[in-house]
Order: structure tokens, then sequence, then C-alpha cells
């Protein structure tokens, strides 16, 4: 068996893999279910939502992780280990993985390339600004972001990293890592370069037999695997996009969404969809402890 662990709010995340039919079995469990508990079921526990646990919970969720080792439990994702969305951005920058750097406004530095935007750790929301393009400007808006309760130590300035795949349609690329094993992830095609969600009417038909074959034999993997080292995280799909052919990451999000569709109106997305999925289980069954699910003392 496998268990999920996130915050109370975000188990739908993994809904998807209780399905009972899938090969591997899966069940979901909270932080604040598990810490107080003696024994919990024999099984493999990925933890989830670093980046959305205060720093207090943070180490809760630390000491958790090494009471489930010391019982024999297998644990993906050492809470004390994985780096906050600065600090990744930061260390893949100074790796020269990137080419775009992140400041904490509390830096009060000034960035070295423009434009930029503010976003926030600890939320999934996407920038908080438009683009910003000059020092004055990207000032006026941190006192507005402040001004509407945004904490100034949330509050990060991105250097923006962006350009069109195709003119007018830019693409985000996504590769996931289970264990040992990555694989690719759909892309998300969208008019705007914020592409969160995505648009289905703007992809030409070529575009998803390219993506099919991302998504069959993931050429990014190699290049986004160092990126999760440096993140501290075995378990976790990270997002990018393609910079003059040079793949620039814009983070790795330790809970992602896993939708298994297979509705949609091209026919080559749909097969795309069912090559995910396939790698998802083969991957999902490779950290899997089988057998007995007895509880195990772990107080």
């Amino acid at each position: 068996m496998i268990v999920f662990v996130s915050g109370t709010e975000h188990t739908y995340a993994n809904k998807a893999l209780l399905d009972p039919t899938l090969p591997v079995r899966v069940a979901l469990a909270t932080y604040p279910e598990l810490v107080p508990a003696r024994a919990i079921p024999r099984a493999t526990y990925v933890f989830t939502d670093m980046d959305r646990l205060s720093l207090a919970h943070l180490q809760v969720a630390a000491y958790l992780y090494r009471r489930l080792r010391r019982a024999g439990l297998r644990v993906l994702n050492d809470p004390a280990r994985v780096a906050t969305r600065f600090g990744l951005l930061r260390r893949l920058y100074l790796a020269g993985i990137n080419g775009f750097n992140a400041y904490r406004v509390e830096e009060r530095v000034r960035p070295e390339r423009w434009p930029v935007f503010l976003r926030t750790e600890g939320t999934h929301l996407g920038p908080v600004t438009p683009l910003i393009h000059d020092w004055d400007l990207l000032q006026r808006s941190i006192d507005d972001c402040i001004a509407k309760g945004l904490p100034m130590a949330a509050l990060l300035i991105v250097e923006f990293a962006g350009e069109p795949y195709r003119p007018g349609l830019y693409r985000k690329f996504s590769s996931f890592r289970m264990g040992s094993a990555g694989f690719a992830h759909t892309c998300v095609d969208d008019s705007e370069w914020i592409a969160k969600t995505g648009r289905s009417d703007i992809t030409p038909p070529e575009l998803y037999d390219e993506e099919q074959c991302v998504v069959r034999d993931d050429p990014y993997g190699p290049v986004v695997a160092p990126a999760f080292e440096i993140a501290g995280l075995e378990y976790g799909r990270a997002d990018f996009s393609l910079i003059g052919g040079k793949v620039q990451i814009y983070e790795i999000n330790s809970n992602p969404e896993i939708v298994f569709a297979d509705d949609h109106p091209s026919a080559v997305r749909q097969q795309t969809y069912r090559i995910f999925r396939e790698h998802y289980l083969d991957a999902l069954a490779e950290i899997d402890t089988p057998g007995d699910t007895a509880p195990v003392p772990v107080a």
C-alpha cells in the first residue's frame, strides 16, 4: 500500500488514486491524523505539501518522517531537506540550470534583469502582479501587495523568463519524479505567458503529436532530474519551459493534482493521457510496499 500524506485541505490532489481498479492500493492521510498516531499501517508514505506548511508544522512533519523511518517504513520527501520556492529558484540559478534569478523582497536587492513579477511562497496561485519593468514600479507594487495583506516575508521577486513556443502560444512542460523513476506529464498551452490551466482551442494538431513524443520519451527528463536533487524531493512535478531551446524550471510541486483524464477533442491527446497514466502507475508500483498492512508502532 502507498499512503499520500498532505495538509487537511489538499487531499483532493490524489483522490483519483483511490480507484479500487488500480493495480496499486492507495490511501490518503493528513499530517494532523498521523502526528498523534501510535501505530499506522505498514505502507510506503509519500509526504507532500511541504511548501504549504508553516515552518512550525514543517518541523513537526520532519519529526514524523523520522519516526516512520525508525519504524522501518519507506517514506518519500524529507520535510527537513526540502527547499523553499525561493531557495530552489536561487539554487537553480547558482547551479547554472536557470538563467533567471529570484529574490526575497526582504533582501531589498535590485534585480539584475527586467522585467520581473511578484509571487508568494506557500501558494500555487501564480504571480500576484503583471510584469514590472522598473525599480520604482516594483516598489509601488510591493507596497500595494503589503497593503492588501500579503506578508513581506512571503513575497518573492522573480525575473521573467519566457518566450512563445509558437507565435501566440506559450507551452509549459512538466516532469515527474517518483522514487528513482522520472517521466513526463502532458503540456499546458496558453496564449498568455502565465500558462497555468491552458486553452485547448489554440493547439495545432502537430503540437499534440509533438507532445505525445515528449510524454512517451521524456527527452527533458535528464536535464530536469538534478533539480529534484537540489529541491530535496523524491516525489513531485517540475514545471518548466524552453527559452532559447534550454530548459528553465519555474517550480516543483510536491503535491500535484493527479487527473487520469481520457476526454479531449484530440484523439492524439487522449492517447497521450493513457501513456502518462501507464507511466505514473508503473512508477507507483515501484515504490509500493506490498503485502501485509498490519499496524506498525511508530510512537
